[in-house]
């Protein structure tokens, strides 16, 4: 894997946990038959899952579920 598409992800997608989320989902879809954004026999799904995350092949709606709520959940108090 080429160390910088991590970088370019991060750019895409700042949120660590929701990239991680995101790239997962994609190998998935990506072991199930679905398009790569480029070619590339040589790479593993989630190397291509990354690749394809930093090329902004997923569009904002593919990837907003992956991302925080803007307004962060309030949790109850416990009696």
């Amino acid at each position: 894997m080429d160390p910088f598409v991590a970088l370019e992800c991060q750019a895409v997608m700042p949120d660590r946990f929701g990239l991680v989320l995101a790239a997962a989902a994609r190998a998935r879809s990506l072991r199930e038959d679905a398009r790569a954004g480029l070619d590339d026999a040589d790479e593993n799904a989630i190397d291509t899952a990354l690749r394809d995350i930093a090329l902004g092949v997923l569009g904002p709606d593919e990837l907003r579920p992956f991302l925080p709520p803007s307004q962060p959940l309030r949790l109850a108090k416990h009696n």
